[in-house]
């Protein structure tokens, strides 16, 4: 018998993620990163934006975490080489990267979209990284990390036998469960080892990441299983093992806990927001949009517009995906 956060991480990260996965119309699910280049190209001009305003330096490190194909970084690249090119010549691009045939993958995106013209750097862990500053982003990477589930005094454990078995809450995770406000639903003490290891590897800095849940916790169990874009109540399903490890499993983030792990480390939250207000306030998405129009034409900005709408609709990705910054280091002060 087993916690459910190491069947989880099995299931995640030794299976499913190791393998290589594909998201968007081929895969299990979607992200905002499957919609087209608009939104990575957003971040970049949310970068260029902080860096002309004096708030990262122009030979900042960019970083991504949980990058699966390389997509979104190749897009971010993509746009910095549009409207800054001057900034290719001191940024760095640093993929961590714990699964090789994902790097695989990444490394023939960059192939394909760049050539030899554009140096990313990979490393496996955190802990592999001492940066003076950097602007870490990340893509719905909070609902991959393993969690306990909790209800009440017990938390849930796995049997390959009988399945999930409820039985007493060990005594530290049923008090850093307490601690946090969850009474009944999911909760991850990797959150805060997180924390923890990004406030060694980066002095100062900005980190930023989209993904779907709530300020508060909802007080009952979100999660859930993605196969072929349908989704499945996972105490729903009768036989775990048609499922496991072949399609995704996820829950809600509960970003006031998250906000609370990196205060604890020493990360000020700066903005929580919807996507789409993000993506039109931040990033100032509109202004790139216009950007595209006078470069690219008319079909360029319709095509622009097209996502824009995708990534701003609030039955689809933009109010229901949540945009959180925490700054550290000088800037947090």
């Amino acid at each position: 018998m087993i916690k459910f956060s190491e069947y989880f991480s099995c299931w995640v990260h030794e299976e499913y993620y190791a393998k290589g996965v594909k998201i968007g119309r081929e895969g299990d699910f979607y992200t905002s990163v499957s919609v087209g280049y608009l939104f990575g190209a957003a971040l970049a001009n949310y970068f260029i934006r902080l860096i002309s305003k004096s708030h990262l330096e122009t030979d900042c490190a960019v970083v991504e975490i949980g990058a699966n194909d390389g997509a979104m970084m190749a897009d971010f690249i993509q746009g910095v080489y549009t409207l800054a090119p001057e900034l290719l010549k001191s940024v760095r691009f640093i993929i961590v990267e714990p699964h090789e045939k994902l790097i695989s993958m990444q490394k023939q995106t960059f192939s394909e979209r760049f050539g030899e013209e554009v140096f990313v750097e990979w490393v496996r862990d955190l802990d592999e990284l001492r940066l003076d500053e950097a602007f870490v982003i990340s893509n719905e990477l909070f609902d991959s990390f393993a969690c306990e589930l909790i209800n009440g005094d017990e938390m849930a454990f796995f049997d390959e036998n009988r399945g999930i078995i409820w039985d007493k809450a060990l005594p530290k995770i049923s008090t850093a469960a307490s601690s946090a406000g969850v009474l009944k639903g999911e909760f991850s003490p990797i959150y805060r080892e997180f924390a923890r290891k990004l406030s060694r590897a980066v002095d100062s800095g900005r980190f930023i990441s989209f993904d779907y849940g709530e300020w508060a916790h909802r007080g009952d169990f979100s999660l859930r299983i993605y196969k072929n874009h349908d989704v499945f109540n996972f105490f729903e399903v009768e036989n775990l093992d048609e499922f496991f490890g072949t399609c995704d499993i996820t829950y809600d983030v509960c970003f006031s806990y998250l906000a609370q792990c990196f205060a604890s480390e020493g990360w000020r939250m700066s903005s929580y927001k919807t996507q789409a207000s993000a993506l039109l306030g931040e990033c100032a998405v509109t202004e790139l949009v216009e950007i595209i129009q006078k470069r690219g034409g008319e079909n360029a900005a319709k095509n622009a517009l097209k996502q824009l709408k995708y990534l701003t609709m609030p039955s689809f990705l933009g109010e229901r995906f949540k945009f959180i910054e925490f700054v550290t280091g000088v800037e947090s002060c």
